[in-house]
């Protein structure tokens, strides 16, 4: 059975090149644009089922017009075809707002299949994958560790607090990708080339606004409290009986 697939991808800071303000603990962001990683897989996912039983991969995904540079990305893995919904800040708006969206474009297409990453690497909520698909009244299924074609549907592995779940899905289901389901392949030279005739085409999306239905704090590193204690500026026989008091202190001499 040939499969029409739907990937929704985000482009997102790459985490190689942030840095943390030592005095605020707020992240610094680095220029640099990439494909989401857990998006990666999710697309990953998607050109294997598409290689083993056919079919169309389309992705999908929102923002500025830098977005195009990972939807090409995600072209150039082997997908099919992008759409771009054009949002100046969508990080300004809440997740439920930004799913609208979405759910907007995708309920223009029909697929078989939705995957998605499990979180994104920015802000990791998680919360868009779950509210598409109750938008578009679709089951979905979380933490997909193994994904496989079988009669009548998806044969699915999934991670749970307290080991592995096994699910039978019919489709049209919503999957989120989890780390260890697949390794990304990396585009190839004639990948990238092929990449440029694909279609990318920019889809027209309703006015929309920043709201704050769902609200959520600014990343920042947790302060770490001093790992031991630093005696300078004393003379040698003091500093050891200052050292050694503190040893016996954490019963450590």
């Amino acid at each position: 059975m040939a499969y029409s697939i739907v990937v929704l991808v985000k482009q997102v800071p790459d985490l190689n090149a942030v840095r943390v303000d030592k005095a605020s603990g707020k992240p610094l962001l680095g220029d640099q644009l990439v494909l989401g990683a857990a998006d990666a897989i999710a697309v990953e996912a998607a050109l294997q089922l598409k290689e083993a039983h056919g079919g169309e991969v389309t992705v999908v995904s929102a923002g500025p017009p830098s977005v195009k540079d990972a939807l090409q990305r995600a072209l150039a893995m082997g997908a099919d075809r992008a759409l771009l919904a054009p949002i100046d800040q969508a990080n300004a708006l809440d997740t439920l707002a930004l799913s609208r969206v979405l759910a907007g474009v995708l309920s223009g297409l029909t697929f078989d299949i939705l995957i998605t990453g499990q979180n994104s690497d920015d802000y990791e909520s998680g919360q868009v994958p779950a509210q598409v698909a109750e938008l578009l009244g679709l089951p979905q299924v979380s933490w997909v560790t193994k994904l496989v074609a079988v009669d009548g549907g998806l044969a699915i592995e999934r991670d749970t607090e307290d080991g592995k779940q096994q699910v039978i899905a019919a489709t049209p289901v919503v999957i989120m990708a989890a780390d260890g389901l697949n390794e990304p392949r990396y585009p190839s030279l004639k990948g990238i080339m092929a990449a440029k005739k694909k279609p990318l085409e920019t889809v027209e999306v309703a006015a929309v606004s920043a709201t704050t239905d769902i609200t959520w704090s600014d990343p920042a590193a947790p302060q770490k409290p001093p790992a031991g204690i630093i005696v300078q500026d004393k003379p040698a026989a003091e500093a050891v009986a200052e050292l050694v008091a503190w040893l016996r202190t954490k019963n450590l001499a």
